[in-house]
């Protein structure tokens, strides 16, 4: 079996929070977001492993730490078996090309003031892709990839429309010649038509460039469309990973069932029969402790409330971090 392109192990990050005047007086100490509390993942070359979870469950905390735009405070990102955090990677400037994020809303991450031609030729000149004289032409070849008209070059970005933008972002992503592709909620600001292009086009370019893609995302029927595994998020821990059919046809973890189950069905039989998830996403700044689901779990025990399940394989399906998951798996 070959060795996963990205491996992270036990990653873990907060981020302090400012002392409120009532801290100071009662000398409290200053609180933390705890964004991510142990990720496990890995992400194998040519896949696309599709994130998915609640807003605020650390989704584009566990992307942007990938692409270290944000430092973790334990554990550690391999990448071809290297930790991207170690002082010899620091200055390495070809993992940041060989790993590549595009974001959600591609106006606020494409420069205003430049045109299509300028942001993907400063791509191609910061790595040193191609000689002076030929960044034009391969300028034109990237436009052609995603399907935009060369007349786009002289463009600025608020003359297209938003899914003509996103594809300016993933020509930009792909004009450094990327392995892994980190798509942050790449189309979840777009028309639903729209939609289906942007990722359609994005699943032709992984087959022909042989590229590995981390899908975060919320919308669950897209997710399933575009990924070969599944990883489920909550409170910055995975609670679940398998294959993407398995997992949505018969998913093993409490909060995957009521996750898959509230997404919106256009079958007539399927009407009325959600399992309804009871309270709210419990704040980052006080995750409860043992299992961080259990305060809305309604399989809890003592034993929920008390110890922090480990991801474990389960017979038949994928890996889940769940004390009952046998016993809940064979009720299902």
């Amino acid at each position: 079996m070959t060795a996963p392109v990205l491996e992270i192990r036990d990653l873990t990050l907060a981020f302090p929070v400012g002392r409120s005047v009532a801290d100071m007086v009662t000398r409290r100490p200053g609180r933390v977001v705890r964004a991510l509390n142990g990720i496990d993942l890995d992400l194998k070359r040519g896949e696309t492993l599709g994130v998915v979870g609640e807003s605020g469950c650390g989704k584009s905390t566990l992307a942007r730490c990938i692409v270290r735009l944000y430092r973790p405070n334990a554990g550690h990102v391999r990448f071809d078996g290297r930790d991207i955090f170690d002082t010899g990677m620091k200055g390495d400037r070809s993992y940041n090309r060989r790993v590549q994020m595009m974001f959600q809303d591609p106006y606020s991450s494409l420069n205003p003031r430049m045109t299509t031609g300028q942001i993907l030729a400063e791509a191609l000149r910061v790595h040193r892709m191609r000689p002076e004289d030929r960044i034009a032409e391969r300028v034109a070849e990237l436009l052609d990839l995603v399907r935009l008209p060369q007349d786009s070059v002289d463009k600025l970005p608020h003359e297209f429309s938003g899914g003509q933008r996103q594809r300016i972002a993933i020509a930009r992503a792909l004009a450094v010649e990327p392995e892994v592709l980190i798509a942050d909620e790449l189309v979840s600001a777009l028309d639903v038509s729209v939609q289906a292009q942007v990722v359609n086009l994005l699943l032709q370019l992984q087959h022909k460039l042989g590229l590995t893609i981390l899908f975060v995302a919320h919308d669950l029927r897209l997710v399933r469309h575009v990924s070969h595994r599944v990883a489920v998020i909550y409170l910055g821990r995975i609670v679940e990973i398998g294959d993407s059919e398995t997992l949505f046809a018969a998913p093993s973890h409490p909060y995957s069932q009521a996750l898959l189950s509230a997404a919106p069905s256009l079958d007539p039989d399927e009407r009325g029969k959600a399992q309804k998830l009871e309270g709210e996403l419990p704040s980052p700044l006080n995750v409860p402790p043992g299992c961080p689901f259990h305060l809305r779990c309604p399989h809890v025990t003592d034993r929920c409330r008390a110890e922090v399940p480990e991801l474990r394989p389960l017979a038949g399906r994928g890996e889940v971090a769940c004390h009952r998951a046998e016993e809940i798996a064979g009720n299902a």
